[in-house]
């Protein structure tokens, strides 16, 4: 299998985000990139983490960019607004764009998540607080959830979970890349769980594969 071309995941996020402003009723929020870092850059943000990032998310930040911060809404009308509605039945307005990082906020990031574990109504759910305790975060949501990598299995590429502070958190994506690519045919959607997450499959992980998540993609096509 080829190796995967971050940069390139990158680059077509931003293009994504970018074009929506041909769409009727889209808006164009953000479409920043800031390049790569060098591994020595990595340095001090592991030091303060107290851990080597696994080498998917390694990859990420000095292959594809040193973050993004990729933003849209979408209001459709008419027609698209009932195929919108189709899809979901309480949204009349959807937004997303690709947002990881920057990795100098993950030192930031993971303080919030432990934060939490220790703080709120997690601390009470042992469960949850496992899953909060062990997590990397490499996104964090404007409603307080994170984007995390899972590292209780040990696993050199570990899984992603949706850390939601307000419902419980669970895997969505076997690893990273598997991550990046649904999220890719998903339309960048949310990340907050009341979107993304209502594109999943029996176990819970992203399923890009559906009708319904082709119903979607045809939504964006105009």
């Amino acid at each position: 299998m080829a190796e995967f071309d971050y940069a390139t995941w990158v680059a077509r996020a931003q293009a994504f985000t970018g074009a929506l402003g041909r769409l009727a009723g889209a808006e164009v929020r953000s479409t920043a990139v800031a390049p790569p870092v060098r591994e020595a850059e990595l340095a001090p943000v592991e030091r303060t983490l107290g851990a080597r990032l696994p080498a998917s998310l390694r990859a990420f930040f000095t292959r594809g960019a040193a973050g993004l911060d990729c933003g849209y809404a979408f209001e459709p009308g008419g027609e698209a607004l009932d195929r919108l509605q189709g899809l979901l039945p309480d949204e009349e307005r959807i937004y997303g764009g690709a947002r990881i990082g920057p990795v100098s906020e993950l030192p930031d990031f993971s303080a919030g998540v432990h934060g939490w574990a220790e703080d709120t109504w997690i601390a009470e759910e042992p469960a949850q607080r496992i899953i909060w305790e062990s997590a990397l975060p490499f996104a964090r949501l404007d409603n307080g959830d994170y984007l995390a990598l899972d590292l209780r299995t040990g696993e050199a590429d570990p899984p992603v979970v949706y850390l939601s502070h307000d419902d419980d958190s669970s895997s969505i994506a076997p690893n990273l890349v598997a991550f990046l690519d649904a999220w890719e045919r998903l339309c960048y959607l949310g990340p907050e769980h009341w979107l993304l997450l209502e594109f999943t499959d029996a176990e819970g992980n992203l399923d890009p594969d559906s009708d319904r998540a082709a119903r979607l993609r045809d939504l964006f096509a105009g």
